[in-house]
């Protein structure tokens, strides 16, 4: 890694923030973050290097390495595609983004041991004075407590917002067995096999749906569809399930990832879809998707992509019946346009914020009264109220999705050759 050498900084300058040191910590480890805030101990002896990973607006501007003699080595991303080459600064980069995002904060700096086998353990937080609005707060407040004035986005009227997604499915015999997607489906396509690491060894066990992007929700559903009767022609196994969901096999977490472009990535935006998204769809998710989280479906989970828009990762795969996947759509299309006009944020309390990562249902519903106002208020409530107060009823009556369920006759697919 190439670099600039830069004065040094002592590591305990990179002390908690202004809050509870305790209440930062327990929120970053509940988030899934490696985390210790007291330096000092024994266990600070077994990292590789200390890095401070210097953030803004959900991206690292530049990284420092502590050196021998107390200089730092300095590392900034490549100005052409504001990517950092090397692979451990970019999992910097990540752990960083996260820790600051969890904490409700856009700017601050981060400090991090790195450690032998990709691991990592976060060891202080400081944000930037007079640049953070949003911050995590321990009151137990309801969304009323907890509104933020959010930055406004660009106009609505300017956004030419695009979206598409590729959530994902298992195979599975009738005695719980998976059978791998690779086995009858190509890696590319609109339909197709998924990677996954187990074990040390890439393998394909997932299936995943690649849709072609439209600019609204509902014509985006019928490309769904569309690439769900390709999948079905590729797998010719008509004895095997096709299961949706969080969890529906305990070793291949699922998502259902939705891709935006012609609207802003920012903190505001990913708060919004935690908050009028995520939150939600943890009323309506089968039980047994809690373990999911934390290492899977954490707030504020997206990925750039190549194409200039960004991905939200957090949800689990709406395939698991089509109101969740036309609610989930529907959502996240109205606080793309709208997240301006979503103020609310019960999440930046700790009340909701463990609510969310246990699956804690009567507190989430709390929020659901603050949430359901706010979305009747936007300009085009009216298109999609009828799925969304449907969901809205299944929230209220405590009803939730089966993933041990076969999901092709939900999508009316046959399920005999």
């Amino acid at each position: 890694m190439g670099g600039f050498t830069v004065k040094a900084k002592a590591a305990n300058e990179y002390a908690a923030m202004g809050t509870d040191r305790l209440l930062v910590q327990s929120r970053l480890i509940r988030s899934g973050i490696p985390c210790r805030m007291s330096l000092g101990s024994d266990e600070d002896k077994n990292y590789t290097a200390r890095y401070t990973v210097h953030v803004k607006e959900l991206a690292a501007t530049w990284i420092s390495r502590g050196l021998l003699g107390g200089s730092e080595a300095g590392y900034q991303p490549d100005p052409e595609n504001g990517r950092y080459e090397d692979g451990l600064l970019r999992r910097l980069e990540k752990a960083a983004v996260r820790s600051l995002y969890t904490l409700g904060v856009d700017e601050g700096q981060v400090l991090i041991a790195a450690r032998s086998g990709r691991r990592y353990l976060v060891e202080g937080v400081r944000m930037i004075a007079g640049n953070n609005k949003t911050v995590m707060s321990a009151k137990g407040q309801g969304t009323e407590g907890d509104r933020a004035n959010n930055e406004a986005q660009d106009s609505t009227s300017a956004i030419s917002l695009t979206m598409g997604m590729d959530p994902e499915f298992v195979l599975m015999k009738d005695n719980g067995e998976i059978v791998h997607a690779s086995d009858f489906m190509e890696r590319g396509g609109v339909a197709g096999s998924d990677a996954v690491r187990f074990h040390g060894e890439v393998i394909y066990p997932i299936a995943e749906l690649r849709p072609s992007p439209k600019p609204n929700p509902k014509a985006l559903l019928l490309e769904m569809q569309k690439a769900l009767h390709e999948a079905h022609s590729q797998i010719q196994d008509h004895s095997l399930s096709w299961r949706a969901g969080a969890l529906p096999y305990v070793d291949f977490p699922l998502g259902g990832h939705i891709h935006f472009s012609g609207v802003r990535l920012s903190v505001p935006l990913l708060q919004a879809l935690d908050n009028y998204l995520a939150l939600p769809m943890v009323l309506l998710e089968d039980p047994k998707g809690r373990s999911r989280r934390p290492r899977y479906g954490y707030l504020g989970d997206f990925r750039r992509q190549a194409y200039g828009g960004f991905e939200y990762r957090t949800l689990p795969s709406f395939l698991v019946s089509p109101l969740v996947a036309k609610v989930s759509l529907y959502l996240a299309y109205l606080i793309a346009r709208y997240s301006d006009r979503l103020p609310a944020r019960p999440l930046n309390s700790e009340r909701y914020h463990r609510a969310y990562y246990e699956g804690d249902k009567p507190v989430l519903k709390e929020c659901i009264a603050g949430w359901h106002r706010d979305l009747t208020a936007l300009p085009e409530y009216a298109d999609y109220a009828r799925e969304i107060e449907l969901a809205l009823s299944h929230m209220e009556a405590g009803r939730t999705w089966d993933e041990s369920r076969d999901i092709r006759p939900l999508w009316n697919i046959p399920v005999k050759p």
